[in-house]
């Protein structure tokens, strides 16, 4: 088993004998509950659960896991809770993960501002894709994730609140074939690779059904992968600069290098085609002082911020 998350998910479906019943206890839908169970049983090499149209059956191997997981669990969460407690009670530290856009925007400004203010501070910030970051907060490896709060919705332990997004554009060099081009379709920018952040699963429906040249469709997951998959911004922009790939983000992300005539804006775009950002945690995990200062001064840059986004609550 890779984490506490899969025993979860084997003592769901072994209680509830039903893909539906058990996505709906987990906080996750049907499909990745499915998906999930799929590619825990290939890692393990074995079968844990026998289908039918209705409903699943345990096999001797789930009965394993489920006699021994409800100690592992609640051993698990007992550890994560003390040494959280205890680091409260010692340290400023500080573990916050951010997704590349929130990153860019207000993270790594507020982080930077909150670590000047006091010696005494110690921490991290990881800058991750969606899906690490919501992991790193439900592991409890991370306080506070700044990421996409819609990808959040779907689990019950974790909490939201939006903070701004906007619409994003497709950017390429200026000696990119593309950039000469006055009228861009959708098969055009999927002749080439795309350079960005892993992309959520829900935004397949929206793409043409052929993703060309610009990733693939995780089969597990359902995530789709570009074909330039990186974590931070100043990456993607580098691999748009450097090559033929192509990227997205708010004007405002890149307006300095587009004023420079480094990179140009692709004329296309559809309503959909938003980002937003916000605030996730943990609902059971107490806030530590040190996270209530760095959200006082992440909410000061926020109002500051020169990138144009909109705000919410």
């Amino acid at each position: 088993m890779k984490n506490i998350q899969d025993l979860k998910l084997v003592k769901a479906l072994e209680a509830h004998r039903n893909f539906a019943r058990a996505a709906v206890a987990l906080g996750m839908s049907q499909p990745a509950l499915s998906r999930r169970l799929a590619s825990i049983e290939q890692r393990l090499g074995i079968e844990l659960f026998e289908r039918s149209r209705t409903a699943v059956s345990p096999t001797v191997y789930s009965r394993i896991i489920v006699d021994r997981c409800d100690a592992i669990i609640d051993g698990f969460e007992d550890i994560l809770q003390a040494i959280e407690h205890k680091r409260d009670e010692t340290t400023l530290g500080l573990r916050v993960s951010v997704g590349p856009y929130a990153a860019e925007a207000v993270g790594l400004e507020s982080f930077a501002a909150n670590a000047s203010s006091s010696r005494a501070f110690t921490g991290k910030m990881l800058i991750r894709d969606w899906r690490t970051c919501l992991e790193d907060v439900i592991e409890r490896r991370s306080e506070l994730a700044i990421t996409d709060t819609r990808s959040a919705q779907g689990y019950p332990e974790l909490e939201t609140e939006m903070l701004g997004g906007g619409s994003i554009l497709f950017f390429c060099s200026s000696a990119h074939p593309l950039a000469q081009q006055d009228d861009i379709e959708w098969r055009d920018v999927m002749r080439f690779p795309w350079a960005t952040t892993l992309i959520q699963g829900r935004w397949r429906e929206l793409l043409p059904e052929n993703l060309g040249a610009m990733g693939r469709v995780d089969p597990v997951t359902g995530d789709i992968v570009p074909a330039i998959c990186v974590d931070s911004f100043p990456a993607m922009v580098s691999a748009v600069r450097d090559g033929r790939a192509i990227s997205a983000a708010p004007s405002a992300f890149i307006q300095d290098e587009v004023d420079r005539g480094d990179l140009v804006i692709l004329p296309i775009s559809e309503p959909w085609m938003m980002m937003e950002y916000g605030l996730v945690w943990r609902r059971d995990q107490p806030r530590s002082k040190a996270l209530e200062r760095f959200l006082k001064t992440l909410r000061e840059k926020q109002e500051k911020s020169s990138y144009g986004l909109y705000y919410g609550s």
